[in-house]
């Protein structure tokens, strides 16, 4: 559910003549929770925990985009109790992004859900060689350089567009080929020091470009929910 969505949903909630029993906080990785059995994995493994609302009827569960503040005595209520959450929603926030598959990235930076950064790129790299012997040797050889010639442009994209913001970053959300991700972090030290310094947030991406970049801070800032009729 989309962050404003899910903000006028919690504020009918709270006014609403649906009687609502009461409201969980639960840490990250619980575990199964006796009750909510139903639960699938995906919801267990909520980075940020959950938020269990229950009424005489059926269940929901929200799985926050970003960690809530909450203390230990305040996690169960009787009744609706969704400010943590809110807050936790409404907090401004800045985050990078780094969206990356072998041809093509997108590296863009959100402030409060609102792209005020982006650049999308490609670079040649191909994908396969049938032959075999100092043929396939040389074309591995060209691959590298190809992947390398990649990497560079990327990072240096990287810094051009999200340099300016790096000391007011709140999180550094990435998505695409994690092998490749990972090979372009070890080459690019400024990229390398956000992913050190930072939260991470995973973000789901089939090819990178301004698109996918837009829908990627519209999910980040978005939260899954998963109901059951009890």
């Amino acid at each position: 559910m989309i962050r404003s969505r899910l903000i006028d949903y919690l504020e009918d909630l709270n006014t609403s003549t649906s009687y609502v029993t009461d409201t969980l906080y639960v840490s990250p990785h619980p575990g199964i929770i006796p009750e909510w059995e139903w639960l699938p994995a995906a919801a267990l493994n909520s980075p940020n925990g959950l938020v269990l609302v229950n009424w005489p009827s059926r269940q929901v569960a929200f799985g926050p985009p970003f960690a809530i503040d909450i203390d230990d005595g305040d996690r169960m209520s009787d009744g609706p109790y969704f400010a943590p959450l809110v807050e936790s929603l409404t907090r401004r926030r800045t985050i990078a992004f780094i969206l990356l598959r072998l041809g093509s990235f997108a590296v863009g930076v959100a402030k409060d859900e609102k792209l005020v950064s982006s650049k999308t790129g490609t670079r040649y790299v191909k994908g396969r060689h049938r032959k075999g012997g100092q043929s396939q040797r040389r074309f591995e050889r060209n691959r590298e350089v190809w992947i390398t010639r990649l990497y560079d442009k990327l990072c240096k994209t990287t810094l051009d567009r999200i340099g300016p913001f790096e000391h007011d970053l709140d999180a550094v959300a990435i998505g695409g080929d994690g092998h490749v991700l990972e090979g372009f972090t070890k080459r690019c030290k400024f990229a390398d020091g956000l992913r050190s310094r930072l939260p991470n947030l995973e973000v789901g991406v089939d090819r990178p470009g301004l698109k996918s970049l837009e829908q990627a801070v519209i999910n980040t800032w978005g939260c899954p929910v998963w109901e059951s009729e009890s």
